[in-house]
């Protein structure tokens, strides 16, 4: 639905109270210096652009109706040194109806009118608009926000890193939205565990497409792996032509289809080149015959840094094609058991990775066990409901909205304010700055350094107005020269149903405290 055409055929409700015009601009002689006409008839005109004073310091976009009376002004200009914008809704008699400073704060008036009604749901899947849409209230619909990647930066911990830009402002506006849908139940888990509100919380992932491939069906060549997708950073293809290298280097001749486009083919063009696989890989660009290349292909090395719920593997399994993956967040371990249907590997270990490429290919039998299994599991992700799935999201999340917001979970720090050290046992003590009476619960959550786990939850062994304290056994603590010495340390709150963890800090953010193997407390910059 166009938002202007739509204004065009249907009247906005003029605003209970017309907001005053505070902001005008200084020059009002506005002349057209061009028009765009409705698209099945050059008579009738659309659009029109103008501009007054000098320098064109004001510019005005003007839409009009088919009969030619306009709807809608939408002017720019500077006043006391400030971009301003005023957009002015018309009756067809020439009146304001409604006025706005912002052509958000019209696109919300206008959703309102169109979708705010009983059982229609709103999903927002584009970062941009949910940025804006934010601050829209509604009455009756769910508003529901609906993650297509990770929610942290790449690489980050899931409980205590930075969360990824574009997710960032829904996020910490949270309570203005009535739910949140992710792809994956492994990313709605540490959504969840992170800050809490599972209840408003839901998976949906995304369709299959079909893997129907016309015959004569391609014959597989054990020594062909494929990387599928777009060529951008973080797909990280570099990754699959090193490993192509190793395989090499170790008497085998592989062969690596790379089918997609994107930014960073020339790269991955001189990277083969440097690493001397050059004729070892094939740079396909783009492809609407994805099937038939995994159907060609054993191995599908997926190399990303982050996903939202790699796809490509359901769709590489879906023809037999093995998927060998880096365990990353999110989506791989959803859809491959390891060593049964694919492979996982740590992140980034080029070595792991060759080595289950290595043995797929050494060992056919193996090789068409795990093939079969593939092909299994995504005959069966295939039958899943994705329909009724949304169906019973929106049928959930309307509940929801009908029983009213649920407990506000009170704003609160988690200042470190010092450590008293005993027999046996540490104190640390923290100020919260939730006011008498704290009806919420505290937890210290560990993290272990290298897993990024949790190690130990610890309730709060004191509680008070603006403050609180956790008693940890040096038992915890003490663990010098381990794999997984405890490294990050939080602030879990919780009231109700919903939670929040902060990162525990000094008043100064730029110090991050966290505690040593060898039972210290020292201090990082954040």
């Amino acid at each position: 639905m166009n938002f202007y055409e739509h204004m065009a055929e249907h009247p906005l409700k003029p605003q209970a109270k017309l907001a005053a015009a505070k902001f005008a601009p200084k020059h009002t002689d506005f002349r057209v210096e061009s028009n765009i006409s409705y698209l099945d008839s050059d008579d009738a005109v659309f659009s029109e652009s103008s501009w007054a004073g000098p320098e064109r310091s004001a510019e005005r976009k003007t839409y009009f109706r088919r009969d030619g009376s306009a709807f809608l002004t939408d002017t720019k200009f500077r006043s006391q040194d400030v971009e301003r914008r005023l957009l002015e809704v018309l009756e067809a008699a020439g009146r304001v109806t409604a006025r706005f400073t912002s052509a958000g704060a019209l696109y919300r008036y206008w959703l309102t009118q169109v979708v705010d009604h009983d059982k229609a749901p709103v999903v927002v899947d584009s970062k941009f608009s949910a940025k804006f849409l934010n601050a829209w209230k509604t009455v009756h619909v769910p508003k529901l926000f609906a993650f297509h990647s990770t929610h942290v930066k790449a690489g980050q911990d899931l409980l205590t890193g930075q969360l990824a830009e574009g997710h960032a402002p829904m996020i910490e506006q949270r309570t203005k939205w009535d739910g949140f849908v992710f792809l994956t139940e492994a990313q709605r888990g540490a959504y969840v565990e992170r800050f809490g509100d599972e209840e408003r919380t839901f998976v949906v992932p995304n369709p299959v497409r079909s893997g129907h491939v016309d015959p004569p069906r391609p014959q597989r060549n054990p020594a062909h792996l494929i990387a599928a997708g777009s060529l951008p950073v973080n797909k990280n293809v570099a990754a699959s032509i090193r490993v192509v290298a190793e395989l090499k280097l170790r008497g085998l001749d592989p062969t690596l289809n790379v089918v997609g486009h994107g930014a960073q083919l020339g790269a991955l063009e001189q990277l083969a080149g440097e690493l001397e696989v050059r004729d070892n890989v094939i740079f396909h660009g783009y492809s609407d015959q994805l099937p038939r290349h995994f159907a060609s292909a054993a191995i599908h090395l997926l190399t990303s840094t982050n996903e939202g719920q790699a796809l490509v593997l359901i769709e590489s399994q879906q023809q037999g094609c093995v998927p060998v993956s880096f365990d990353i967040n999110f989506g791989p371990a959803d859809s491959i058991t390891d060593g049964a249907n694919g492979f996982l590997v740590p992140h980034g270990d080029i070595t792991a990775m060759a080595d289950k490429a290595e043995l797929l290919i050494r060992d056919p039998q193996l090789a068409a066990r795990m093939s079969a299994k593939a092909s299994q599991f995504a005959e069966d992700w295939a039958r899943r409901d994705i329909v009724g799935l949304w169906v019973d999201t929106r049928n959930k999340a309307a509940q929801l909205k009908q029983a009213g917001a649920p407990d506000k979970l009170p704003e609160f720090t988690a200042d470190l304010q010092g450590m008293d050290f005993h027999d046996g046992s540490v104190k640390i003590r923290f100020a919260h700055g939730v006011p008498a009476p704290v009806d919420g619960q505290f937890e210290l959550v560990l993290i272990g350094r290298d897993s990024k786990e949790v190690v130990a939850s610890i309730p709060a062994s004191e509680a008070a107005a603006d403050s609180a304290a956790f008693a940890i056994s040096t038992g915890i603590l003490a663990q010098p020269r381990v794999a997984d010495a405890i490294g990050d340390a939080s602030v879990k709150f919780s009231l109700g149903t919903r939670s929040e963890t902060k990162r525990l800090r000094l008043a100064d953010p730029a110090l991050v405290p966290y505690l040593t193997a060898y039972n210290n407390l020292s201090f990082k910059r954040g």
